[in-house]
């Protein structure tokens, strides 16, 4: 499951009853197997966040031992050239607001009839 931030920030959740240690691997860290450890919350429930660049991106999860799990609750699956599907994650670009400059806010020049 993944919850996208409004910063640019994604939240990585994975449900999985394993002893062993889980990684979060994808496009956005080169499919390092190891350079994104999650974090286990509660046993069985694997978690991580972090920055992702505005863009679709392909991910999976990874067990020590290379066993690699497909997110099906993530925006969606696409099949890779391994037999498998690989996770999608759509990132959208943070939302920045534009101060209009007081003088402008409250101009008498910009009056509604």
């Amino acid at each position: 499951m993944v919850d996208l931030g409004k910063t640019g920030k994604v939240t990585f959740t994975f449900r999985c009853n394993t002893p062993r240690q889980v990684y979060l691997v994808g496009d956005f860290n080169g499919w390092a197997p190891t350079a994104t450890p999650m974090n286990e919350v509660e046993p069985g429930v694997w978690f991580v966040t972090i920055k992702v660049a505005p863009g679709q991106h392909q991910f999976r999860y990874r067990e020590d031992g290379d066993v690699y799990h497909t997110d099906f609750a993530a925006c969606g699956v696409i099949r890779n050239p391994y037999g498998g599907f690989n996770s999608v994650v759509d990132v959208e670009p943070p939302i920045r607001l534009r101060a209009t400059p007081e003088r402008h806010a409250f101009s008498r020049s910009h009056q509604y009839n």
